[in-house]
């Protein structure tokens, strides 16, 4: 199967999946629950929250969006190589990896170490699991799906491998997500003489992004199984 085809069906989810955490995403919640909830800049924020999620939520929900294409284009390799090993692709996929950038700055020694390996054991899984996939002969990404695995196989990988918060599920307190806002240009006018917020959005994120888990991982289920009926 052609790269193309597996980018496109893989980023066809993970758009979806980025639409729908935007949906379920809180932006008051962030605000109220920030270190600076009761500031004059979170106040105002607070009564614009829709230009907050246009200019601000949004904006870093894709560039998330586009880190995690971007991680998916080596473990694409390393699936494809049948002849080289995980540990020839691992540097380039660690340093792609959204969570590993996430990663709280006090999380030192051992426990680095081994959230490390977790996540590029992740990786390493997704890419064995893919290796099917891209060898198939269609460039139709179901009939492909259909080709490469048994119907509990593709419906185990998919709960396995779209499950993008299982790292912060394992370990909670290890990651830190945070935006910077600037009221000035969310709002403009007067608000230009606001001081910039650092918030940090881990929990929301977390909490929005299993709702959209628990939306688009059904859905991709319904449409393998559609393909093994047709």
């Amino acid at each position: 199967m052609t790269r193309d085809a597996v980018e496109q069906g893989f980023e066809r989810y993970l758009a979806d999946l980025v639409d729908e955490t935007y949906e379920a995403f809180d932006v008051a919640a962030v605000l109220r629950g920030s270190r600076s909830g009761r500031s004059r800049a979170v106040s105002k924020l607070l009564k614009n929250s829709k230009p907050l999620e246009r200019h601000v939520v949004r904006p870093k929900l894709r560039e998330y969006q586009r880190t995690i294409l971007r991680q998916f284009d080596p473990v694409l390799d390393y699936a494809a190589d049948t002849d080289a090993a995980f540990e020839a692709y691992a540097d380039e996929v660690l340093a792609r990896d959204l969570y590993w950038d996430s990663l709280r700055r006090e999380i030192r020694g051992e426990r680095r170490s081994e959230i490390r390996d977790r996540l590029l054991d992740r990786q390493r899984a997704f890419g064995d699991a893919l290796a099917p996939l891209v060898a198939a002969d269609s460039d139709d990404f179901f009939e492909a799906v259909t080709e490469a695995y048994e119907l509990e196989a593709a419906l185990s990988m998919v709960e396995q491998h779209f499950v993008f918060t299982t790292p912060l599920q394992e370990e909670r307190e290890a990651f830190a997500f945070e935006l910077t806002i600037d009221p000035g240009d969310v709002l403009g006018g007067l608000a230009r003489a606001l001081p910039t917020l650092d918030v940090e959005f881990t929990d929301e994120a977390l909490r929005s992004m299993q709702r959209a888990e628990q939306r688009v991982i059904p859905q991709a289920k319904s449409d393998i199984e559609r393909a093994y009926d047709d």
